[in-house]
């Protein structure tokens, strides 16, 4: 077998100009797919997270019927516990459920304000300052100023402090309906600036402690939904089964566990679009092994007389297929050797400082999509890639090896090229 790979790597330099076209070929496909893989990943974690802090948890616990309102912003349709026990007590019962790690109660609801001519509408979060502060997803997110923590205290939006027309420190009212639709009005002091990169997101939302928000709406320890997370969010499915059988086993059944994959249909999409992904990195390869076979097409025409002699000697056809393949396998493995360095260097550089090229079709779209990428760069992204490219590129190399082994040795030897 050694003597067999030593006359491979010497028919390398044979034509070197081939060789040196065959392995470019690869490296550049396999550097595409470093750093398309890396751009991949990078906008599934960050458009994942978006979606988990903002809107779906791993598990979001809401009421039935409330999942089909709430477009409304309805507050006809509550968690408020186990037949109507008070939300506190079910969450102190859902905190010993075994993988659960943080339970994020929210009060979602309409709201509007008029600081000069202008109405000015939004949508109001009530928050457990507490709680939200542990987990982090949202007080990472504060650029100016600092979380709320109790009273008449709001955070708000990089956009809706513009519209406001106001500063930290500053004082706004806001309108909305209560529980009983009556109209009320509340005046808070802006504690924090919330800067997402999203506008969908930056333009609409302010959030305030959720003791103030049941209170000025009349649902005393209740709230719209209960954002849910485990230490892994693969783990989604599992923790909303263990939750629907906790309401189960309390006879409650007017609840919900959705975990995220359920939450959005937009969710649906992405993920079929992430499975999509994983072919076209094969098929980058693939594009970029056609020179590969090309050259080994070609390297077999040209030693069709060779490969009658290696025959005459006595080397058997399934030597003759080895020498063959471990040529084109030798191409292909330093091909995507080369490919990885270049690959990993852009991924790198696009990790520091991101890659914006389309937030501006974000704010006309209602959806949460990250608006500035930052790639992954991981030794597991450059490791796959590299496999990728050296296994593929290795085994659409066995075919003309295959050809070459088939040749009859008298026939090779009068063949004419």
């Amino acid at each position: 077998m050694k003597y067999l790979f030593k006359i491979a790597l010497r028919n390398l330099s044979r034509n070197k100009v081939r060789s040196f076209i065959s392995i470019l070929a690869i490296a550049l496909v396999v550097m595409i797919v470093v750093f398309t893989r890396g751009l991949i990943l990078g906008t599934v974690q960050s458009t994942l997270q978006l979606q988990f802090d903002n809107q779906l948890g791993h598990v979001r616990i809401l009421a039935e019927e409330y999942d089909t309102r709430e477009a409304l912003l309805s507050l006809e349709y509550t968690v408020d516990g186990i037949d109507g026990q008070g939300l506190e007590l079910m969450l102190s019962d859902l905190q010993d459920i075994e993988g659960i790690e943080y339970l994020l109660p929210r009060l979602k609801f309409g709201a509007m304000a008029s600081p000069g001519d202008d109405i000015i509408q939004m949508a109001g979060i009530g928050v457990d300052p507490e709680s939200e502060s542990r987990y982090g997803g949202l007080t990472a997110d504060i650029v100016e100023g600092r979380m709320v923590e109790s009273g008449n205290e709001i955070v708000v939006g990089k956009g809706l402090l513009r519209k406001f027309d106001a500063e930290i420190g500053s004082r706004v009212t806001i309108l909305f309906s209560d529980a009983y639709q009556s109209f009320q009005g509340r005046t808070f002091t802006i504690v924090g600036v919330r800067d997402t990169g999203l506008s969908m997101l930056d333009d609409t939302f302010f959030f305030l402690p959720l003791e103030m928000a049941q209170n000025m709406l009349y649902l005393e320890d209740e709230a719209t939904e209960v954002l849910v997370f485990g230490s892994n969010f693969q783990n989604s499915r599992d923790i909303a089964s263990r939750i629907e059988n906790y309401f189960t086993g309390a006879g409650e059944t007017s609840y919900i566990a959705q975990p995220w994959q359920q939450g959005d249909e937009f969710m649906e999409y992405f993920q079929v679009a992430i499975r999509i992904y994983d072919g076209i990195y094969v098929f980058f390869i693939l594009l970029g092994s056609i020179v590969l076979i090309n050259t080994m097409i070609m390297i077999v025409r040209e030693r069709t007389s060779e490969i009658g002699m290696m025959g005459a000697l006595g080397l058997k056809k399934r030597e003759i297929m080895q020498v063959f393949a471990m040529e084109g396998a030798a191409m292909g493995t330093l091909g995507s050797l080369i490919g990885v360095i270049p690959g990993g260097i852009l991924t790198y550089y696009f990790s520091q400082v991101g890659l914006d090229y389309y937030s501006h079709l974000l704010e006309d779209m209602d959806l949460i999509l990250t608006p500035v990428i930052y790639t992954v760069f991981s030794l597991e992204n450059l490791v796959v890639s590299f496999l990728l490219g050296a296994i593929i590129s290795s085994l659409t190399g066995l075919w003309p090896a295959r050809n070459a082994a088939k040749m009859e040795p008298v026939d090779a030897l009068h063949r004419e090229i």
